[in-house]
């Protein structure tokens, strides 16, 4: 028997598959863990079963220990779920089945060896165990007469669809994989019809359960990864990258802003002109550090003092050379009459006057 119990998208998955037996061996782990996960805070609990049954006290005891779980129990078959195998699967608020899928109930079956006494009170509580049975699969069935009346007859083989119309399976959906091995346990279970061997997986649960495989894998992720598992990775990586997209949206915008800075130092000491802006914010852009030195390496442009000719200016001239300007000399005798005076003083004593 294959037993676990593992969370998934904020529920509990159980999954049981092959024979039910050897309880004793897996009891205390998947009890343990089952508690574990009722601790997180999951109440509610999905099942999957793929099993010919087995042993009826052992699936009683995996009920109790499923409804442990205070929310909702819900169930899905595998191709086959037979025997006591049925007995949990209508103990889930709602189950449902593959459209090939195949259901079976039938009395419970066993056997006692020993003194009369012994063999008297193992027959006594085969008859209260399959009484209770009985009594479980009638409180859901659609017509109790019927199934009362295959209950004594033998092994009561159905249909997902039959399975519904009677009560024990709430939806059919699409076709479950049958495998050769699949197809052997059925045959081993008792069942005579014709069993279609399928080769492509149609349930959506199979081709997500693929799809995790091959995710876990791509990601170098442990092959017993769950769904929830991986879900919970891939929060963690989202916000790392969350913090790595936010850290570099705040160095570019550092980075642009120094660029900015440096071209407006250097237009302000005349390093470069306006003009020129744009081609050095690509250079700068493109690698910051050697166009930057470049930058720093420009002198800045030292524009020459034009000195416009004062019209007051009477360096190497004399009062004559002003009188063929009158415009200048009327400027000397306003703006500067000192001058003018000298330049007069001078004229006169040349000439004599």
């Amino acid at each position: 028997m294959n037993l676990t119990a593992t969370a998934e998208n904020g529920r509990a998955r159980i999954e049981l598959k092959g024979t039910i037996s050897k309880w004793r061996e897996t009891e205390a782990e998947f009890t343990s863990k089952v508690e574990q996960l009722i601790r997180t805070g999951i109440k509610d609990v999905h099942i999957y079963i793929n099993s010919p049954g087995g042993e009826c006290f052992e699936a009683n005891e995996i009920v109790n220990v499923i409804k442990k779980f205070p929310g909702k129990i819900t169930g899905e078959g595998g191709a086959l779920v037979a025997s006591a195998a049925t007995y949990i699967a209508i103990n889930c608020t709602s189950f449902s089945m593959p459209a090939n899928g195949l259901f079976m109930i039938h009395q419970v079956s066993g056997g006692a060896c020993g003194r009369v006494t012994d063999i008297e009170s193992t027959l006594e509580v085969m008859r209260k165990l399959n009484e209770h049975y009985l009594n479980a699969f009638l409180s859901k069935c659609t017509d109790k007469k019927k199934i009362r009346d295959a209950w004594e007859k033998g092994d009561y083989w159905m249909s997902a669809q039959e399975a519904k119309e009677n009560g024990f399976v709430t939806e059919v959906t699409g076709k479950a994989k049958v495998d050769k091995a699949t197809a052997q346990m059925i045959t081993n279970c008792g069942y005579t019809g014709e069993i279609e061997i399928t080769d492509s997986i149609n349930n959506e649960k199979s081709k997500n359960d693929m799809d995790l495989t091959m995710l876990t894998t791509r990601f170098g992720m442990d092959a017993s990864t769950t769904e929830a598992q991986f879900i919970a990775q891939v929060d963690v990586w989202k916000r790392k990258a969350d913090r790595v997209d936010m850290l570099e949206r705040q160095e570019e915008e550092r980075k642009e802003q120094e660029i900015e800075n440096v071209l407006n130092k250097a237009i302000k000491e005349k390093r470069i002109t306006a003009d020129v802006r744009d081609d050095w914010k690509a250079n700068l852009t493109s690698n910051f550090d050697t166009a930057k030195k470049l930058l720093d390496a420009i002198k800045p442009v030292e524009m020459p003092e034009v000195h416009a000719p004062s019209l007051t200016d009477t360096t190497n001239k004399k009062f004559e050379d002003l009188q063929n300007d009158p415009e200048a000399l009327k400027n000397i005798m306003e703006k500067n009459p000192a001058e003018y005076e000298r330049l007069l003083n001078d004229y006169v004593k040349r000439n004599g006057k």
